[in-house]
């Protein structure tokens, strides 16, 4: 009787701390769509009917607006687990921008208000921030208020002029807003406000979402509060996920998705079973009502009924179910139980350049009442120890240490009844060396390494030692055979030659100032393994100063300036390396291994060019390709997918285009496209002829047309004329590499339709349109300046990424000096047409003998793929292994000066000789 009625009042104590989530006294919610979200393209995509939409028509300054159509608004929001993204459409009959971004309040424009944590300070801090985006015909670099351009970082907007006004579509990082990501269930601080500028000058009015305080754009305690809500799933986890839990008991809480009416609770130790369970599990809970966001473990009757084991991480999972039995799973939610043992040292294990007079400090194991700290210079003399300092704080001052020294320490925790060994710790403190490279345990270094390290703050210089014996180099000295000398200050670099393939190493660096009695101060032995290969080329010592990738892998393009001492005026095929827009001049994202790797673009019809595409490199390290047994070239490659387009003839006359892309035009607010085009080469004036027979309505806006192109770069000038499904014919032109897109468009025309464009010597483009190939009514001209030879010929997009578009055309015909071959390939779409990949290798004297990959369409290989080749290949076409002079590596069938191929972009990374696998096993 007494045992159940303690039971009954414990339980009574755990109900009475339940605290569930609400999401009552928010002033909006903002959803996560659990799906794609929105494209930042102006475009109000289906997407934004899963937010709430809010109205902006509260006058915070200036004179009311005279009718919604003067000046009005409304604002939706959705986000995800890396954005906010919002939208944002305003009334306005008259725009203006006359002023400049950093007066952005005077002109047409939108302020969006946030604040990352809710805090509603009086004042602004580093989570509060003010957006301002103005109207405009082209993207500016947002206004950012209270912090700066810090919380620019990776903003990504589009705005669109439209029949009642414009609008805006935004797109800002989390980190950027507070640092970190969001939650479900989090509360946010939120406001938008619209200026209105009606003539020109000053602003005329000023209207707000929320408050109608004018000092509102520097308090965010006058902003409105917005709830992240999950988007069908639960969310605000109680115990806080990943979170320590000072109990041995908990009461499981959660935010409920917002179209559950119930709940499934699944509950566990161990992270894949509550994953996977499903309702025959022992996991499941059980289902609960809509109101019942709570579950308590760790009591009698409940999951875990002795208490919760400290030190243990326990695993849960609510799954929402809605009013038609849809079950949404949620995430896997943990929590941890503090051990009985220390943790969460400070300094962490293994920290370096620790302060000498710093103070450690630990997490107390749960329970403990008294903590015991020993500590010393020796592993394992504080690993055995047992007389030590006990102390009632989670705090522990050594003294002053010495400088370059490992120290170790360790807490004992006593809960009263009990004691709890502690691990051993360990820290090094300021002036020991630090950063080894390689890293201390490496594997696969190439046998070619060399060693470097960050200097004490006491240095003067360094002792190097290094060998093949562990102890040996712990125990040398100056006069032991691995001693390898003394490097001066800024000279923290050691080259040990070539050392021997699949072989442990071990070295250390002692910090020497001789004005100081305590040196030197030994340092760490550290140790790497040598793999079983020597490094071609990793490019990873490529820079954009005087070691630039181009200098080292000769392409088509060539360097320098004629008559200078570093002219290089390429090698004449359609080879080009490297990428000027990162800060090495190589591919930084798209790597095998390391942090870069070789990007060559390929074009097999680039005019004045063989129809071939290499890159060339001469050996200066690794010219025996004998040495140490190695049998094996090894190279990692990869390219892209195959073109998504695709273009043929038949019957004789007519022609056959399938596309995709985002659209010729811009493509997330930077100008470029993304389409198929079958072209030809141009020179000088001309013109192409086309009837868009049909054109398939993947987008009212789907194009599919006549094009004139300076360039296959995605933002090239061009000068085109569409037709659409449903938007009419349009003249479309870029006038400029990169400008700004410009357009003459007339509606209410559908294929079939023929269509126009022509170039004369002045560079003037001029675009026509007929309903029967004879009578042309021209649709506009523009000066658009580009080189002699230019592309020309069909375009198409489906203005929709996810299709793909069809189109057929006929009568095409062309003017002017045109070549005879057609080629076709997608444009700004990552992908590849299927060439030959091909090494070549060369001896000095001798003809270079080539090796082709057996897969013809090796281009479009999407993953890292590793090809080796065995160094008799080459041996057996007369090269002589032992003094290899030069590398090539190409796409095309090597020599061909006449039949045209196709384009793309491949890279490659690590390039290897090894030793054969049963060599280097031995």
């Amino acid at each position: 009787m007494f045992k159940k009625l303690i039971y009954l009042l414990s339980l009574l104590f755990v109900l009475s701390l339940i605290s569930t989530s609400s999401a009552q006294d928010a002033d909006v919610l903002i959803r996560n769509p659990d799906s794609a979200m929105p494209v930042i393209d102006g475009v109000v995509d289906d997407i934004w009917s899963l937010s709430s939409e809010q109205s902006i028509n509260v006058t915070v300054s200036g004179s009311d607006p005279s009718s919604a159509a003067d000046c009005s608004g409304t604002w939706s929001a959705l986000w995800g687990y890396e954005n906010i993204y919002v939208l944002v459409q305003v009334n306005d009959e008259s725009l203006q921008a006359d002023t400049s971004i950093a007066d952005s309040w005077q002109d047409d424009s939108v302020e969006f208000y946030i604040d990352g944590d809710n805090s509603k300070g009086d004042t602004c801090d580093e989570n509060d921030h003010q957006y301002a985006f103005r109207w405009n015909t082209v993207v500016e670099t947002p206004r950012a208020y209270h912090n700066g351009e810090p919380s620019l970082v990776g903003i990504e907007y589009a705005v669109t002029t439209t029949d009642s006004g414009y609008l805006f579509e935004i797109m800002i990082p989390w980190t950027s807003i507070m640092g970190t990501g969001p939650t479900p269930g989090q509360e946010i601080g939120i406001e938008v406000w619209i200026n209105d500028d009606d003539d020109g000058g000053d602003r005329d009015s000023q209207i707000s979402w929320y408050g109608s305080d004018g000092n509102g754009w520097q308090a965010p305690n006058l902003w409105a509060t917005g709830v992240l809500v999950a988007g069908n799933i639960a969310g605000k986890p109680v115990p806080a996920d990943g979170s320590m839990h000072a109990n041995t008991w908990a009461t499981l809480g959660w935010l409920a998705g917002p179209t559950a009416v119930s709940h499934d609770v699944y509950v566990g130790d161990n992270f894949d079973d509550v994953n996977d369970a499903t309702h025959d599990s022992e996991l499941f809970q059980g289902n609960q009502g809509l109101t019942l966001t709570f579950f308590v473990i760790g009591f009698p009757g409940y999951p875990f009924p002795d208490g919760l084991i400290p030190g243990e991480t326990y695993y849960w999972r609510i799954d929402e179910i809605n009013a038609e039995g849809t079950v949404y799973k949620g995430n896997v939610w943990s929590f941890t139980v503090p051990p009985k043992t220390a943790y969460n040292p400070i300094p962490v294990e293994g920290a370096e350049s620790v302060a000498v007079d710093m103070t450690l400090s630990w997490a107390a194991g749960y329970g403990a009442k008294l903590h015991t700290v020993y500590f010393g210079e020796d592993f394992e003399i504080v690993s055995n120890a047992t007389e030590g300092s006990s102390v009632g704080v989670t705090t522990y001052s050594p003294g002053t240490l010495k400088f370059a020294k490992t120290y170790y320490w360790r807490i004992d925790e006593n809960d009263g009844a009990i004691t709890y060994t502690g691990d051993v710790w360990s820290f090094t403190t300021e002036g020991a060396i630090s950063n080894p490279y390689p890293a201390d345990g490496a594997v696969d270094v190439k046998p070619t390494v060399v060693l470097g390290w960050d200097a004490g703050a006491i240095a003067a210089s360094h002792e190097v030692y290094m060998g093949m014996d562990a102890d040996a180099v712990a125990n040398a000295d100056k006069t032991s055979p691995e001693y390898k000398g003394t490097q001066n200050l800024g000279q923290e670099t050691y080259n040990p030659g070539k050392l021997i393939m699949n072989t442990m190493y071990y070295w250390r660096v002692d910090e020497v100032n001789d004005v100081n009695p305590d040196s030197p101060w030994p340092g760490d032995v550290w140790s790497f393994t040598t793999g079983d290969f020597f490094v071609i080329d990793d490019f990873e010592d490529y820079d954009a100063g005087e070691n630039q990738i181009w200098y080292a892998w000769h392409d088509g393009l060539g360097y320098g300036s004629p008559g200078t001492p570093d002219y290089y005026a390429g090698n004449g095929t359609g080879a080009a390396v490297g990428d000027e827009t990162t800060p090495s001049y190589t591919e930084e994202t798209i790597v095998h291994g390391g942090n870069q790797s070789m990007p060559i673009a390929y074009d097999n019809n680039k005019q004045g060019f063989s129809k071939y595409s290499e890159v060339e490199h001469t050996l200066t390290d690794q010219q025996d390709w004998t040495e140490q047994d190695v049998g094996e070239l090894s190279l990692w490659f990869r390219g892209y997918p195959a073109y998504v387009g695709s273009f043929a003839e038949g019957p004789i006359g007519t022609f056959t285009m399938t596309g995709s892309g985002a659209d010729i035009w811009n493509v997330n607010a930077v100008e470029a496209d993304e389409f198929h085009f079958a072209y030809k080469m141009l020179t000088g004036p001309g013109s192409i002829v086309a009837k868009v027979e049909s054109v398939d309505e993947t987008n009212a806006w789907a194009k599919a047309g006549v094009m004139i192109r300076e360039t296959l770069n995605s933002d090239s000038a061009h000068a085109t004329m569409v037709v659409t499904p449903a938007s009419g014919v349009s003249f479309q032109r870029r006038p400029s590499t990169g400008g700004t897109s410009l357009d003459t468009t007339t509606g209410e025309i559908t294929a079939p339709y023929w269509v126009k464009v022509d170039r004369d010597l002045s560079g003037n483009f001029t675009a026509y349109h007929s309903a029967n190939g004879s009578t042309w009514t021209m649709q506009g001209t523009e000066i658009i300046p580009m080189g002699s030879n230019v592309h020309i010929g069909l375009a198409l997009t489906s203005h929709d990424t996810s299709l793909t578009c069809q189109a057929v055309f006929s009568n095409v015909k062309f003017t002017g000096t045109v070549g005879p071959q057609w080629a076709n390939q997608d444009i700004g779409i990552a992908s590849n047409a299927a060439e030959p990949l091909y090494v070549a290798v060369s001896n000095s004297a001798g003809t270079p003998v080539v090796v082709v990959h057996d897969d013809p369409a090796a281009a479009q290989i999407y993953n890292w793929t590793e090809w080796v080749i065995p160094l008799q290949a080459f041996a057996d076409q007369g090269v002589v292994l032992t003094n290899v002079d030069k590398i090539a590596i190409g796409l095309g069938t090597k020599g061909n000066m006449n039949a045209p191929g196709g384009s793309g972009m491949m890279f490659i990374d690590d390039i290897r000789l090894r030793q054969q696998a049963e060599t280097a096993a031995e």
